[in-house]
Protein backbone atom coordinates (compact mmCIF):
# COMPACT_ATOMS: atom_id res chain seq x y z
CA UNK A 1 0.00 0.00 0.00
CA UNK A 2 1.13 3.97 -0.68
CA UNK A 3 0.33 6.02 1.94
CA UNK A 4 0.33 9.87 1.81
CA UNK A 5 0.46 11.59 5.33
CA UNK A 6 -0.27 15.26 5.10
CA UNK A 7 1.19 17.11 8.12
CA UNK A 8 4.14 15.13 8.45
CA UNK A 9 6.60 17.19 9.61
CA UNK A 10 4.90 17.84 12.57
CA UNK A 11 4.62 15.86 16.22
CA UNK A 12 2.27 13.15 15.48
CA UNK A 13 3.83 12.87 12.14
CA UNK A 14 6.95 12.30 13.25
CA UNK A 15 5.64 9.62 15.98
CA UNK A 16 4.27 7.84 12.71
CA UNK A 17 7.68 7.73 10.95
CA UNK A 18 9.08 6.07 13.74
CA UNK A 19 6.14 3.39 14.20
CA UNK A 20 6.60 2.62 10.60
CA UNK A 21 10.13 2.17 10.51
CA UNK A 22 9.46 -1.52 12.78
CA UNK A 23 5.60 -2.41 12.23
CA UNK A 24 4.78 -0.92 8.85
CA UNK A 25 7.95 -1.58 6.51
CA UNK A 26 6.07 -3.63 3.76
CA UNK A 27 4.33 0.04 3.35
CA UNK A 28 5.71 2.94 1.24
CA UNK A 29 4.41 6.27 3.11
CA UNK A 30 4.88 9.67 1.61
CA UNK A 31 5.14 12.49 4.62
CA UNK A 32 4.23 15.81 2.99
CA UNK A 33 5.06 18.77 5.52
CA UNK A 34 6.81 22.50 5.33
CA UNK A 35 10.40 21.81 6.51
CA UNK A 36 12.87 21.73 3.89
CA UNK A 37 15.87 20.46 6.30
CA UNK A 38 14.38 17.58 6.31
CA UNK A 39 14.80 14.69 3.54
CA UNK A 40 12.23 13.07 3.99
CA UNK A 41 9.64 15.27 3.91
CA UNK A 42 8.16 16.31 0.14
CA UNK A 43 7.17 19.88 0.80
CA UNK A 44 4.07 21.17 -0.86
CA UNK A 45 1.42 24.10 0.34
CA UNK A 46 -2.00 22.35 0.33
CA UNK A 47 -3.94 25.77 0.55
CA UNK A 48 -2.74 25.52 -3.52
CA UNK A 49 -5.51 23.33 -5.03
CA UNK A 50 -3.89 23.26 -8.13
CA UNK A 51 -0.81 22.23 -6.51
CA UNK A 52 -2.63 19.78 -4.53
CA UNK A 53 -4.42 18.26 -7.50
CA UNK A 54 -1.49 17.38 -9.24
CA UNK A 55 0.09 15.60 -6.69
CA UNK A 56 -2.28 13.59 -5.71
CA UNK A 57 -2.48 12.99 -9.57
CA UNK A 58 1.15 12.27 -10.13
CA UNK A 59 0.99 9.80 -7.11
CA UNK A 60 -1.06 6.94 -6.43
CA UNK A 61 -1.77 6.73 -3.10
CA UNK A 62 -4.11 4.16 -1.91
CA UNK A 63 -4.94 5.56 1.85
CA UNK A 64 -4.19 8.87 3.56
CA UNK A 65 -3.54 10.25 6.98
CA UNK A 66 -4.57 14.08 7.34
CA UNK A 67 -2.56 15.15 10.04
CA UNK A 68 -1.98 19.02 8.17
CA UNK A 69 -3.49 22.31 9.70
CA UNK A 70 -2.85 25.33 10.93
CA UNK A 71 -2.49 25.10 14.69
CA UNK A 72 -1.53 27.10 17.90
CA UNK A 73 -2.21 26.82 21.18
CA UNK A 74 -5.10 29.06 22.89
CA UNK A 75 -3.65 32.44 22.66
CA UNK A 76 -2.40 32.23 18.68
CA UNK A 77 -6.08 30.91 18.23
CA UNK A 78 -7.96 33.67 19.75
CA UNK A 79 -5.77 36.62 18.14
CA UNK A 80 -6.34 34.83 14.47
CA UNK A 81 -9.58 33.75 14.41
CA UNK A 82 -10.29 34.45 10.60
CA UNK A 83 -7.06 33.05 9.66
CA UNK A 84 -7.17 29.72 11.45
CA UNK A 85 -10.75 29.06 9.78
CA UNK A 86 -9.06 29.89 6.05
CA UNK A 87 -6.43 28.19 5.79
CA UNK A 88 -7.76 24.84 7.26
CA UNK A 89 -11.11 25.13 5.22
CA UNK A 90 -8.87 25.45 2.06
CA UNK A 91 -6.66 22.61 3.35
CA UNK A 92 -9.82 20.18 4.13
CA UNK A 93 -11.03 21.40 1.01
CA UNK A 94 -8.24 20.75 -1.33
CA UNK A 95 -6.92 16.99 0.39
CA UNK A 96 -10.51 15.51 0.80
CA UNK A 97 -11.28 16.72 -3.38
CA UNK A 98 -7.71 15.51 -4.46
CA UNK A 99 -8.31 11.85 -2.74
CA UNK A 100 -11.93 11.76 -4.24
CA UNK A 101 -10.95 12.76 -7.58
CA UNK A 102 -8.02 9.66 -7.17
CA UNK A 103 -10.21 6.67 -6.24
CA UNK A 104 -8.07 7.53 -2.42
CA UNK A 105 -11.60 5.62 -0.28
CA UNK A 106 -9.98 4.66 2.95
CA UNK A 107 -7.99 7.84 5.12
CA UNK A 108 -7.76 9.04 8.68
CA UNK A 109 -8.80 12.53 9.18
CA UNK A 110 -7.53 14.04 12.55
CA UNK A 111 -9.70 16.69 14.29
CA UNK A 112 -9.11 18.30 17.66
CA UNK A 113 -11.37 18.05 21.17
CA UNK A 114 -11.52 21.94 20.76
CA UNK A 115 -14.46 21.63 18.26
CA UNK A 116 -16.73 20.66 21.27
CA UNK A 117 -19.37 23.00 22.38
CA UNK A 118 -18.59 25.62 25.00
CA UNK A 119 -21.89 24.66 26.92
CA UNK A 120 -22.78 20.60 26.37
CA UNK A 121 -26.00 19.57 27.73
CA UNK A 122 -23.97 16.83 29.02
CA UNK A 123 -20.75 15.55 30.25
CA UNK A 124 -18.66 14.12 29.34
CA UNK A 125 -19.25 14.51 25.61
CA UNK A 126 -19.68 11.91 23.00
CA UNK A 127 -18.77 11.72 19.50
CA UNK A 128 -22.65 13.24 18.48
CA UNK A 129 -22.26 16.05 20.34
CA UNK A 130 -19.62 17.84 17.76
CA UNK A 131 -22.97 20.10 16.36
CA UNK A 132 -24.74 20.69 19.34
CA UNK A 133 -24.10 24.18 19.59
CA UNK A 134 -21.07 26.61 19.66
CA UNK A 135 -17.63 25.73 20.33
CA UNK A 136 -15.66 27.73 22.94
CA UNK A 137 -15.09 31.61 21.64
CA UNK A 138 -11.02 31.24 22.04
CA UNK A 139 -10.83 28.59 19.47
CA UNK A 140 -13.77 29.40 17.41
CA UNK A 141 -11.99 29.41 13.89
CA UNK A 142 -9.87 26.78 14.22
CA UNK A 143 -12.78 24.90 15.90
CA UNK A 144 -15.33 25.18 13.00
CA UNK A 145 -12.67 24.64 10.39
CA UNK A 146 -12.55 20.88 11.92
CA UNK A 147 -15.81 21.07 12.44
CA UNK A 148 -16.60 21.46 8.84
CA UNK A 149 -14.09 19.02 8.22
CA UNK A 150 -15.65 16.20 10.13
CA UNK A 151 -19.22 17.25 7.88
CA UNK A 152 -17.33 16.99 4.54
CA UNK A 153 -15.73 13.53 5.61
CA UNK A 154 -19.54 12.09 6.64
CA UNK A 155 -21.06 13.80 3.18
CA UNK A 156 -18.32 11.91 1.35
CA UNK A 157 -19.02 8.55 3.02
CA UNK A 158 -22.70 8.90 2.67
CA UNK A 159 -22.71 9.74 -1.00
CA UNK A 160 -19.19 7.84 -2.61
CA UNK A 161 -19.37 4.86 0.23
CA UNK A 162 -15.78 6.27 1.45
CA UNK A 163 -14.44 5.36 4.52
CA UNK A 164 -13.20 8.44 5.64
CA UNK A 165 -12.39 8.43 9.53
CA UNK A 166 -12.34 11.17 11.75
CA UNK A 167 -10.11 10.75 15.11
CA UNK A 168 -10.72 13.44 17.57
CA UNK A 169 -8.11 13.39 19.99
CA UNK A 170 -7.94 15.18 23.17
CA UNK A 171 -4.76 17.54 24.15
CA UNK A 172 -1.64 16.12 23.02
CA UNK A 173 1.58 16.41 23.69
CA UNK A 174 5.29 14.53 23.16
CA UNK A 175 8.18 14.68 21.82
CA UNK A 176 8.78 16.48 18.28
CA UNK A 177 6.28 18.98 19.43
CA UNK A 178 5.83 22.85 19.31
CA UNK A 179 7.74 24.57 22.09
CA UNK A 180 7.72 27.94 20.90
CA UNK A 181 6.47 30.35 23.81
CA UNK A 182 4.07 32.63 21.46
CA UNK A 183 1.99 29.53 19.65
CA UNK A 184 3.09 26.75 21.15
CA UNK A 185 0.72 23.98 23.12
CA UNK A 186 0.37 23.84 26.42
CA UNK A 187 2.68 21.20 27.78
CA UNK A 188 5.71 21.96 25.42
CA UNK A 189 5.28 25.69 26.12
CA UNK A 190 5.17 25.59 29.67
CA UNK A 191 8.11 23.17 29.97
CA UNK A 192 10.09 25.64 27.34
CA UNK A 193 9.48 28.58 29.93
CA UNK A 194 10.08 27.18 32.72
CA UNK A 195 13.30 25.57 31.23
CA UNK A 196 15.02 28.68 30.05
CA UNK A 197 14.01 30.58 33.40
CA UNK A 198 15.48 28.05 35.30
CA UNK A 199 18.85 28.16 32.97
CA UNK A 200 18.75 32.04 33.95
CA UNK A 201 18.62 31.13 37.68
CA UNK A 202 21.61 28.47 37.21
CA UNK A 203 23.72 30.87 35.43
CA UNK A 204 23.35 33.82 37.29
CA UNK A 205 23.12 36.35 34.11
CA UNK A 206 20.26 37.28 35.64
CA UNK A 207 18.42 36.25 38.62
CA UNK A 208 14.87 36.11 36.75
CA UNK A 209 14.44 37.02 33.57
CA UNK A 210 13.88 40.69 32.22
CA UNK A 211 10.25 39.98 31.12
CA UNK A 212 9.62 38.24 34.56
CA UNK A 213 11.03 41.50 36.15
CA UNK A 214 8.95 43.95 34.00
CA UNK A 215 5.78 42.00 34.87
CA UNK A 216 6.78 41.76 38.51
CA UNK A 217 7.44 45.79 39.10
CA UNK A 218 4.09 46.48 37.42
CA UNK A 219 2.50 45.10 41.03
CA UNK A 220 2.19 47.06 44.05
CA UNK A 221 3.74 46.14 47.22
CA UNK A 222 1.35 44.25 48.54
CA UNK A 223 2.60 41.65 45.84
CA UNK A 224 6.27 41.49 47.14
CA UNK A 225 5.56 37.96 48.20
CA UNK A 226 5.25 37.18 44.28
CA UNK A 227 9.02 38.74 43.96
CA UNK A 228 10.26 34.99 44.72
CA UNK A 229 8.61 33.20 42.42
CA UNK A 230 10.16 32.77 39.40
CA UNK A 231 8.29 30.42 37.43
CA UNK A 232 4.73 32.12 35.69
CA UNK A 233 1.70 30.00 34.54
CA UNK A 234 -1.10 31.43 32.84
CA UNK A 235 -4.72 32.08 34.10
CA UNK A 236 -6.31 30.29 37.10
CA UNK A 237 -5.29 26.55 36.71
CA UNK A 238 -8.64 25.37 37.66
CA UNK A 239 -9.68 24.25 33.87
CA UNK A 240 -9.51 20.54 33.58
CA UNK A 241 -8.16 18.49 30.42
CA UNK A 242 -7.46 15.36 29.50
CA UNK A 243 -4.26 14.75 27.49
CA UNK A 244 -2.95 12.56 25.26
CA UNK A 245 0.82 10.80 24.09
CA UNK A 246 0.79 11.50 21.17
CA UNK A 247 3.10 7.98 20.17
CA UNK A 248 -0.12 6.68 21.27
CA UNK A 249 -2.47 8.50 19.25
CA UNK A 250 0.09 7.63 16.14
CA UNK A 251 0.11 4.45 17.08
CA UNK A 252 -4.08 4.24 17.11
CA UNK A 253 -4.18 6.22 14.15
CA UNK A 254 -2.32 3.29 11.97
CA UNK A 255 -4.65 0.62 14.40
CA UNK A 256 -7.48 2.13 12.45
CA UNK A 257 -6.15 2.94 9.18
CA UNK A 258 -4.92 -0.90 8.37
CA UNK A 259 -7.53 -2.56 10.34
CA UNK A 260 -10.54 -4.15 9.79
CA UNK A 261 -13.28 -3.01 12.61
CA UNK A 262 -15.88 -0.58 11.12
CA UNK A 263 -16.14 2.80 12.48
CA UNK A 264 -18.84 5.05 11.69
CA UNK A 265 -17.33 8.54 10.80
CA UNK A 266 -15.88 9.75 14.27
CA UNK A 267 -14.21 8.20 17.24
CA UNK A 268 -12.47 9.82 20.33
CA UNK A 269 -9.68 8.91 21.31
CA UNK A 270 -8.48 9.61 24.91
CA UNK A 271 -7.36 8.06 28.20
CA UNK A 272 -9.58 7.96 30.92
CA UNK A 273 -7.97 10.53 33.12
CA UNK A 274 -8.79 13.72 33.82
CA UNK A 275 -6.72 16.76 35.06
CA UNK A 276 -6.86 20.35 36.12
CA UNK A 277 -4.13 22.67 34.26
CA UNK A 278 -2.56 23.27 37.84
CA UNK A 279 -2.08 19.36 38.67
CA UNK A 280 -0.74 19.39 35.27
CA UNK A 281 2.16 22.54 35.75
CA UNK A 282 2.70 20.79 39.05
CA UNK A 283 3.83 17.28 37.49
CA UNK A 284 5.86 18.89 34.66
CA UNK A 285 7.45 21.09 37.65
CA UNK A 286 8.17 18.06 39.56
CA UNK A 287 9.43 16.47 36.38
CA UNK A 288 11.73 19.09 35.56
CA UNK A 289 12.75 19.55 39.73
CA UNK A 290 11.04 23.05 40.23
CA UNK A 291 9.54 23.40 43.34
CA UNK A 292 5.57 24.24 43.23
CA UNK A 293 5.73 27.47 45.66
CA UNK A 294 8.36 28.86 42.62
CA UNK A 295 5.48 29.01 40.42
CA UNK A 296 3.27 32.39 39.93
CA UNK A 297 0.30 31.99 38.56
CA UNK A 298 -0.91 35.32 36.28
CA UNK A 299 -4.55 35.18 36.66
CA UNK A 300 -4.80 38.00 34.11
CA UNK A 301 -4.63 35.49 31.47
CA UNK A 302 -7.49 33.73 30.07
CA UNK A 303 -8.30 30.26 31.35
CA UNK A 304 -10.30 29.46 28.11
CA UNK A 305 -12.92 26.46 28.58
CA UNK A 306 -12.75 25.28 32.00
CA UNK A 307 -14.35 21.74 30.98
CA UNK A 308 -14.72 19.70 27.81
CA UNK A 309 -14.96 16.31 29.62
CA UNK A 310 -15.28 13.73 26.37
CA UNK A 311 -15.73 10.00 26.54
CA UNK A 312 -13.63 6.88 25.05
CA UNK A 313 -16.53 4.54 25.70
CA UNK A 314 -16.58 3.93 21.45
CA UNK A 315 -12.90 3.77 21.58
CA UNK A 316 -12.78 1.26 24.76
CA UNK A 317 -15.86 -1.20 22.91
CA UNK A 318 -13.59 -1.81 19.60
CA UNK A 319 -9.86 -1.73 21.60
CA UNK A 320 -10.90 -2.71 24.83
CA UNK A 321 -6.94 -3.45 25.80
CA UNK A 322 -5.54 -0.64 24.45
CA UNK A 323 -3.08 0.50 27.31
CA UNK A 324 -2.31 4.07 27.54
CA UNK A 325 0.95 5.85 28.50
CA UNK A 326 0.62 7.56 31.65
CA UNK A 327 0.87 11.52 32.20
CA UNK A 328 3.68 10.84 34.65
CA UNK A 329 5.67 8.48 31.99
CA UNK A 330 4.84 10.99 28.78
CA UNK A 331 5.77 13.93 30.76
CA UNK A 332 9.33 12.64 31.85
CA UNK A 333 9.70 10.94 28.00
CA UNK A 334 8.82 14.49 26.61
CA UNK A 335 11.30 16.33 29.00
CA UNK A 336 13.88 13.98 27.99
CA UNK A 337 13.71 14.79 24.34
CA UNK A 338 13.07 18.55 24.74
CA UNK A 339 16.71 18.27 26.64
CA UNK A 340 18.60 15.89 24.21
CA UNK A 341 16.64 17.98 21.12
CA UNK A 342 17.33 21.47 22.75
CA UNK A 343 18.91 23.19 19.79
CA UNK A 344 17.06 21.57 17.29
CA UNK A 345 13.15 21.88 18.46
CA UNK A 346 10.41 23.77 17.16
CA UNK A 347 11.04 26.87 19.28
Amino acid sequence: MKICVTGGSGMVGNCIRKIIKDDYSQHEFIFLGNSSKKNWITSLDLTDRNAVMKFFSDNKFDFIIHLAAKVGGLYKNMNDNIGMFNDNIRINQNILEACHLNNINRGVFCLSSCIYPNRPSKFPMDENMIHESPPHDSNIGYAYSKRMLEMLCKQYNEKFNTEYICVIPVNLYGPYDNFNLDNGHFIPMIMNRFQKEKESIRNMINPRPSYLTQFLNNFDCKNVCNINKNYIAYGTGKPLRQFLYAPDFAEIILKILFGHNIIKDSIICCNEEEYSIKNVVNKIAKTMHIKQNEIYWDTTKSDGCLKKTVTNKKFRNLYPDYKFTTLHQGLAITYKWFLDNYDNIRA
